[in-house]
C-alpha cells in the first residue's frame, strides 16, 4: 500500500512539472527517468505530441486498371487511401492528403501491376486479397506541414468484357439452382400431400394398411388431389403399367393353353399360377384375360 502512494505521489508531482501547475515550468522534463511515467507513444522530451488524426478522401471518379494474367482481361480497381499525421491539424492533413493523393495512386499501380498480371482474370477476389496484403504496410510521405502515413487498399472488379460474357452462363446456373430448390420443394409437399391422401382413402374405405397392389391401385387417385402435374405423370405411368402387364399376361395365357394342347399339364398349371400371381400383383383381375378373349370371340363372325 505504502508503494501505491509513493508512486502516486510521484506521478502527481510529475504531472504538476509538466502542465505549470504549483509554478513549476513547463520546459524541462522529468528530473531522472524513474520519475518519468512509462511511454506511451504520447509525450516525446517532456511535451505532448499532438494526438494522430486520420481522414480518408472520397474515392476518384476514374478506376485504375491493372492487367490480370495473360495480358488480355484487366481487373478494374477502385483503390481506397486512409491519411494520417500526428504533426497536423484534420484541417490541415485534409488540404495535405489531397495533395499528395494523384502521387499514392500512381505509387499504388506499380505495386499492384506486376502481382495482379499472376491471377486469373476470372478470380478478382484472390487479386483483391494479393495485393491489399502486399498494400498492408502503407507509405509515409516527408510533407512540408510534417509527416503523413498513407495505408491503401483497394477493391477490384472482374474485366467488363469478360463479365458480358460469364454473365449468360452464370445466370443459367442461378436458374438451374432455383430450379432444382422449387423442384425439391414441390416434390416434397406432393409426396407428403399424396401419402395424406391415401390414409384418408384407406381410412374411409376401411381397407386398413396399404400394400403395393392397393397402393398402384390408388396412388393415382391421390395424386389427383395433391397436384395436376403429378397426377397427369401417374396417370400416364398407370396407363403404361397396364399395358405391359397385359401383353406379359397375354403372353402367359397363350403359353398355358399351348401347353395344354399337347398335353404338358403341369407346365400349363405352373403358367396359370404364374398369371395368377402376376395379375394380383399388378392390380389387375386374375380372369380379366377371359373376358377379354370372350369379347373377341363373340365379336369374330
Amino acid at each position: 500500500m505504502t508503494e501505491r502512494k509513493r508512486l502516486r505521489t510521484r506521478l502527481r508531482d510529475w504531472w504538476r512539472r509538466v502542465t505549470g501547475r504549483d509554478g513549476v515550468r513547463t520546459d524541462h522534463g522529468p528530473e531522472s527517468a524513474a520519475d518519468a511515467p512509462e511511454d506511451t507513444g504520447t509525450a516525446t522530451g517532456g511535451q505532448a505530441d499532438r494526438a494522430e488524426v486520420g481522414v480518408e478522401l472520397p474515392p476518384a471518379e476514374e478506376p485504375l486498371w491493372v492487367a490480370a494474367r495473360g495480358d488480355v482481361f484487366t481487373f478494374e480497381v477502385v483503390p481506397h487511401f486512409r491519411w494520417s499525421s500526428r504533426e497536423m491539424t484534420l484541417d490541415v492533413l485534409r488540404e495535405r492528403a489531397a495533395v499528395h493523393e494523384e502521387a499514392a495512386r500512381g505509387k499504388l499501380l506499380r505495386r499492384a501491376w506486376s502481382l495482379t498480371r499472376t491471377c486469373d482474370p476470372a478470380d478478382p477476389v484472390a487479386a483483391e486479397k494479393t495485393v491489399n496484403k502486399e498494400l498492408r504496410g502503407g507509405w509515409c510521405y516527408q510533407d512540408e506541414k510534417g509527416l503523413i502515413r498513407c495505408r491503401p487498399s483497394v477493391r477490384m472488379r472482374i474485366d467488363p468484357a469478360l463479365r458480358e460474357h460469364v454473365l449468360p452462363f452464370h445466370l443459367a446456373e442461378i436458374r438451374l439452382k432455383e430450379e432444382h430448390r422449387l423442384g425439391t420443394l414441390k416434390a416434397d409437399q406432393v409426396q407428403t400431400l399424396t401419402e395424406r391422401w391415401l390414409e384418408v382413402i384407406s381410412a374411409l374405405e376401411l381397407l386398413g394398411p396399404l400394400g403395393p397392389a392397393e397402393r398402384r391401385l390408388l396412388v393415382p387417385f391421390a395424386a389427383a388431389l395433391a397436384d395436376d402435374d403429378f397426377r397427369q405423370v401417374m396417370h400416364a405411368l398407370k396407363n403404361t403399367r397396364r399395358n405391359g402387364a397385359e401383353a406379359l399376361a397375354e403372353v402367359l395365357t397363350a403359353a398355358a393353353k399351348h401347353h395344354e394342347q399337347v398335353g404338358l399339364f403341369e407346365y400349363a398349371n405352373a403358367y396359370d399360377k404364374a398369371l395368377s400371381e402376376f395379375c394380383r400383383q399388378m392390380g389387375l383381375s386374375p380372369f380379366s384375360w377371359v373376358d377379354t378373349v370372350t369379347e373377341v370371340e363373340e365379336l369374330a363372325p
